[in-house]
């Protein structure tokens, strides 16, 4: 396994006031870790610096060898349109199209036929594996949320991405399809692809290779027999 992602002491502020600071992170490719930490701590920023979608304040950022501090944000767009797949907490779609039409968005601008054709065979094997293929002629506003959830997961994971980004992906889920959803990430691990997800779900955390707690002044790394005991308070 080698190194794929590294934040080193990451800051990030809003209006003056500081989100979180002195962020350390160093991930591997074939892991997936969980990141935890109370409502309103900054998961989602996290998660956003960590997709490109949003700058961190200070500090420095390597995907792979990329500086991404240093990239503009149409920079940042290109380099998670080809690295990194984003699942957000409430995969927001476009209202009127069809799910498979929401699924294909990323596809709009793509000329490349060979992408093109395999995004289509993964659309179909990801639908049946997420019992979705049944709805893809639906209008999304039709979808239930964790219909739709799974939508947004697909629609994440059609160009094969180097880096997968979760924020609450299994929020709007039952154990048992959220189980589904945890097990195909896993198969994604055991092909190279790194795994971030936060959640406050400690059945989530235990799919997970690593914990960490994210806190105003740092995100800790929970050892394993401190994660073991606080799953078992929470189950």
């Amino acid at each position: 396994m080698s190194t794929v992602l590294v934040l080193k002491d990451i800051k990030k502020e809003f209006h003056g006031a500081t989100i979180f600071e002195n962020i350390h992170l160093s991930i591997l490719t074939s892991q997936m870790i969980a990141i935890k930490g109370k409502s309103g701590i900054g998961k989602s920023t996290l998660l956003n610096i960590i997709a490109g979608l949003e700058r961190p304040s200070s500090g420095t950022y390597f995907l792979g060898d990329i500086k991404m501090e240093t990239k503009n944000l149409n920079q940042l767009s290109e380099i998670r349109k080809k690295k990194i797949g984003y699942i957000s907490q409430h995969s927001p779609m476009i209202p009127g199209l069809s799910a498979f039409e929401n699924i294909c968005v990323p596809l709009w601008f793509e000329k490349n036929m060979n992408i093109k054709n395999k995004a289509m065979k993964e659309i179909t094997e990801l639908s049946r594996v997420f019992e979705v293929d049944h709805l893809l002629h639906k209008r999304i506003e039709k979808l239930s949320g964790g219909e739709t959830q799974r939508i947004g997961i697909i629609r994440s994971l059609i160009h094969h991405p180097e880096v997968v980004v979760a924020d609450e992906p299994t929020a709007a889920l039952d154990e048992e399809t959220a189980s589904k959803v945890l097990d195909y990430f896993k198969k994604l691990k055991s092909k190279g692809i790194a795994i971030i997800l936060a959640t406050h779900s400690s059945f989530v955390a235990e799919h997970c290779d690593e914990t960490y707690l994210l806190t105003k002044n740092e995100l800790s790394h929970v050892n394993t027999s401190e994660k073991d005991r606080k799953v078992g308070m929470n189950k």
